[in-house]
C-alpha cells in the first residue's frame, strides 16, 4: 500500500464516538474502501429529532481533504434510524449533475456554477442552510511590497480557471480602479501549481484556495490579501443543497438542517471557531501541519444559518456576475431557497 493510499483510507475512515453509527464514506467510482479513527462528537449535544427513520441511508457530497467537511460529523448528530454516507466528489458540476439525477440526497455547492445553471438551464435543487465560510484567498509575494489591491498594478497574478476566484478577484480589483489584464496581468495557473509559481517568483501574486494559501503565508514566502472579500458576495463559500426528490420531504429536510446546524456549531460555535475539533479534522485526520492547521483557522469556518445577510450575499454575487458578463439575465434567488426548515437557533 502506497503513501497515498494510507492517506485516502485516513480520509474515508470517520468513526462516530459513543453511541453514534460508523459513517460509510464512498467515492463516486464504487470505492468502498473504509477504515477509522478515533474522531468523536462534544460532550454536549442538541437533542435528536423525534421521528425514527427506520433504517434511511442519505448521502452528502464531500471533497477530499476539504475544510468544508462539517457532514463528515452529520452521523454525531443523527436522528435514530438515519444513516449517512459522504461521497466524495471532485467539483460543483459533478454534485449538481448528482443531485438532478437523484444519485445524491445533498451537497455543498456555492454561487457561481448554480447561478450560471439557474440562469440557463434551470435549476431544481434548492439551498436548505448554509456550509462553509471563506476558504478562498489573494497571496502575494511577502517581499514585494504588496500590502492591499492596489499595490497589485503593474503586477503578475495567478488565477486559476474561471470561478469564484476570479469573480471575487476582478471586483476586488474594481474597487481600487484597476482592472484585470489591462493594470494586472492574469497568469492562468491551477490551484495545485499556484504555490510553486510563488515560490519560484513566476507570478507576484496568486488568487486560490485553501489549504495552499495559507501553506503559502506559514512559509514565510506569501502574505494575505483580504480585501477579495469586500465585493458583495463577501466571505460567501458554499450553502447545503438539497436534490429535487427531498424537497417534499419536511422530515428528512428538517433532520438535515438540524444535522448541518450542530456540526457546525462543533467547529465554529457561535461564529468563532474551536481549535480543538478543526485540530481533530485537519491535523488527525487530514494530516495537515499544525502551522497550517492554525494559519487555516483564520480563512475558514463552519456555518449552518441562511439568513437576510446571505441572500443578500447570493443577491451580490450575482449582480457581479451580471457586471462582469458571467451572466446575461439574474436567477430570482428566492426560487433557489427553500428554508423552512432551518432552526430557528
Amino acid at each position: 500500500m502506497t503513501a497515498n493510499d494510507l492517506t485516502r483510507r485516513r480520509f474515508l475512515g470517520l468513526a462516530a464516538g459513543g453511541a453514534a453509527t460508523a459513517a460509510l464514506l464512498a467515492a463516486c467510482g464504487g470505492d468502498d474502501d473504509t477504515a477509522t479513527t478515533n474522531t468523536t462528537a462534544p460532550a454536549q449535544q442538541p437533542a435528536a429529532a423525534a421521528k425514527d427513520f427506520g433504517g434511511k441511508t442519505i448521502t452528502t457530497a464531500v471533497y477530499a481533504r476539504n475544510h468544508a467537511s462539517s457532514m463528515l460529523y452529520w452521523k454525531d448528530y443523527a436522528p435514530p434510524g438515519l444513516t449517512i454516507k459522504p461521497v466524495i466528489v471532485t467539483s460543483a458540476a459533478e454534485i449538481s449533475r448528482l443531485l438532478a439525477a437523484g444519485e445524491l440526497d445533498f451537497g455543498l455547492m456555492g454561487y457561481y456554477n448554480t447561478l450560471i445553471e439557474a440562469s440557463t438551464t434551470g435549476l431544481k435543487s434548492k439551498v436548505i442552510s448554509m456550509c462553509s465560510r471563506q476558504g478562498i484567498g489573494l497571496v502575494a509575494r511577502s517581499d514585494r511590497g504588496i500590502k492591499t489591491m492596489a499595490d497589485l498594478k503593474g503586477k503578475k497574478v495567478a488565477v486559476p480557471p474561471p470561478g469564484v476566484q476570479v469573480l471575487a478577484l476582478t471586483a476586488a480589483l474594481d474597487k481600487v480602479g484597476l482592472k484585470l489584464e489591462r493594470d494586472v496581468t492574469p497568469v492562468p495557473v491551477g490551484f495545485a501549481d499556484q504555490p510553486g509559481a510563488l515560490d519560484r517568483g513566476d507570478v507576484d501574486a496568486f488568487m486560490g484556495t485553501e489549504p495552499l494559501c495559507t501553506q503559502s503565508v506559514v512559509s514565510g514566502r506569501g502574505v494575505r490579501i483580504n480585501e477579495v472579500y469586500g465585493t458583495p458576495a463577501g466571505d460567501i463559500n458554499t450553502a447545503m443543497w438539497a436534490a429535487p426528490k427531498n424537497l417534499n420531504d419536511p422530515d428528512l429536510l428538517t433532520a438535515v438542517a438540524k444535522m448541518q446546524r450542530d456540526a457546525a456549531e462543533y467547529f465554529t460555535p457561535n461564529g468563532v471557531n474551536a481549535p480543538e475539533p478543526w485540530r481533530k479534522l485537519l491535523v488527525e485526520q487530514f494530516e495537515y501541519t499544525e502551522p497550517v492547521y492554525k494559519g487555516a483557522l483564520e480563512n475558514i469556518g463552519a456555518v449552518w444559518r441562511f439568513d437576510q445577510a446571505r441572500k443578500a450575499q447570493f443577491e451580490g454575487a450575482a449582480e457581479m456576475m451580471l457586471t462582469q458578463g458571467v451572466l446575461t439575465t439574474k436567477p430570482k434567488i428566492d426560487d433557489l431557497l427553500l428554508l423552512d426548515f432551518q432552526p430557528k437557533n
